[in-house]
């Protein structure tokens, strides 16, 4: 998936996600909900981030070890001890919901890379027609859940 879909839809997963979890400051975890739904395609050269630390992507291979439950459970354990609990679910949360969506790519994602196989793929082609439509169906549900179509009424 692209980086926009990416953030809309971590975005919106971060919006259910307010449902379920005590967060002090919803800004700043709305931050690092968008940082963790960015942070696994920072092994892509050609991702938002992956563009900026380029080395990454010449270490580790695309959906690989950033592409796993594992880095995403290890890293937002760190953000959360190192930071703050509100950082560390937003992060988490993000994270989860770039490894989700991925999954519906014919690319796929393996959530338990290195250790182990829990693969799934799906139909989507990234940048194609499937994904724009993937991305009006988040930024509609969003829209709705944030009660913009009740105002218009």
């Amino acid at each position: 998936m692209q980086w926009k879909t990416h953030v809309v839809f971590g975005f919106l997963v971060g919006l259910f996600a307010l449902n379920y979890v005590r967060i002090e400051n919803k800004i700043l975890f709305f931050l690092f909900v968008l940082l963790g739904s960015l942070l696994p395609d920072i092994d892509n050269p050609r991702s938002k981030f992956g563009s900026k630390v380029k080395i990454v992507g010449k270490i580790f291979k695309h959906r690989g070890v950033f592409h796993s439950a594992i880095t995403g459970v290890v890293l937002s354990g760190i953000v959360w001890y190192f930071v703050n609990a509100t950082c560390g679910i937003g992060l988490f949360i993000g994270y989860i919901s770039h490894l989700l969506i991925d999954g519906f790519t014919v690319q796929g994602v393996n959530f338990l890379h290195p250790f182990g196989k829990l693969h799934l793929s799906g139909f989507i082609e990234t940048g194609k027609v499937g994904e724009w439509i993937v991305f009006g169906i988040v930024v509609f549900l969003i829209l709705l859940k944030l009660g913009v179509f009740s105002l218009l009424s």
